[in-house]
């Protein structure tokens, strides 16, 4: 990602002038937006066209901060907020209206970094297991059909929102040792009176050697509502990707669960994008999507994309996608889309700008 440097200080103590700490404070973002086309767009059905905002990728925008403390150590924080392009609004998290607007939705935390034991994070935390399913994903994390698609299936107690930014946590991560890099973190749930309401654990590990990336990643959430302590969303992944000259490939396995209801679901995820010239990509993915309870819920989902690079930091891009889903089955070309009826095979194409800074 193109970052901006929006201010560098340099503080210095006394006549002597000797500066002690090095800060920095970088402004970021994506903007990206487009024209979207979907059948069984709605809860009634129909189709629908519309100006969408992050097609390819959420738009947002954030702030980094980082000090030098001296001895390999660092202060961090980082705040990130989504918005929708095409209406100027929050995204606020999914959050009801009556919750207020939730500001940095999308993650705000502050820690310390030491280049020998690694970082320890407070406030709200991106879970390891979306930290390893978008290092993994080699479409970028799209929105539309990629890996980013599995949390946001809603099959268990969570909705992806949830799974991917976790409240009251504490995370810790380790520094990349040898290509290897672990990562944990525990959210007390905020609930008073009662420690393990509510309460949150992820885990993940990467391994990266030449044009090989491997990682897993582990999630379990006690009910979010917070009315029993019963575990309603249990998920872990475990998958890899090559890169071998202009080509690239992906193949995961994810499964979801309800321990309270019962529910499981697997996820078998394969991706492939070939870069014929420095300024095109191509991909191509498949998700299927496996209910050990009822084949009713099986779906199969199918994409195909393009990118141009006009600059950097910018790219024109398409996409082209289509979900057979069986009789119950609501699985969406989009992320936190499911298809609007069950049973409803889905049919999308988009075209859109995205622009980094």
């Amino acid at each position: 990602m193109k970052s901006l440097c929006f201010a560098t200080l340099a503080l210095a103590a006394g006549a002597s002038s000797v500066a002690h700490a090095q800060s920095s404070v970088t402004l970021y973002g994506i903007v990206d937006g487009g024209i979207l086309y979907k059948t069984h767009a709605a809860a009634g059905g129909g189709s629908a066209w519309s100006v969408a905002s992050g097609i390819d990728a959420t738009s947002r925008w954030g702030l980094l901060g980082r000090e030098d403390l001296g001895g390999g150590l660092h202060a961090l924080f980082e705040l990130e907020s989504g918005f929708r392009l095409n209406t100027g609004q929050f995204i606020n998290g999914g959050q009801p209206a009556s919750a207020g607007t939730v500001l940095f939705d999308r993650g705000a935390t502050v820690g310390i970094d030491s280049d020998a034991l690694g970082s320890v994070l407070v406030g709200k935390n991106r879970s390891p297991i979306l930290r390893i399913q978008s290092r993994l994903d080699i479409e970028g994390y799209s929105n539309f059909g990629s890996l980013n698609n599995l949390l946001y299936q809603n099959l268990s107690g969570y909705t992806g929102y949830q799974y991917s930014w976790v409240d009251n946590s504490v995370e810790y991560i380790s520094p990349e040792i040898a290509g290897f890099q672990g990562m944990a973190m525990y959210s007390f749930g905020g609930a008073a009176g009662d420690f393990q309401k509510k309460s949150v654990i992820s885990l993940g590990a990467s391994y990266k050697i030449g044009g090989f990336t491997g990682g897993a990643a582990y999630f379990s959430g006690r009910d979010i509502t917070g009315a029993t302590d019963s575990t309603t969303a249990r998920a872990y992944t475990v998958g890899a990707n090559y890169a071998w000259n202009a080509f690239k490939f992906l193949l995961d396995f994810a499964n979801f669960k309800n321990p309270a209801r019962g529910t499981s679901d697997n996820f078998y995820t394969a991706e492939f994008a070939y870069t014929p010239t420095p300024v095109w990509v191509l991909t191509a993915s498949y998700i299927r999507q496996d209910d050990r309870v009822t084949n009713d819920r099986d779906a199969s989902l199918y994409k195909l994309g393009a990118s141009y690079l006009l600059s950097r930091a910018t790219s024109l891009y398409s996409f082209v996608g289509y979900v057979k889903n069986n009789r119950l089955a609501t699985l969406g070309l989009q992320n936190s889309t499911p298809a609007g009826v069950p049973g409803g095979n889905q049919f999308g194409a988009g075209v859109g700008v995205r622009h980094l800074f």
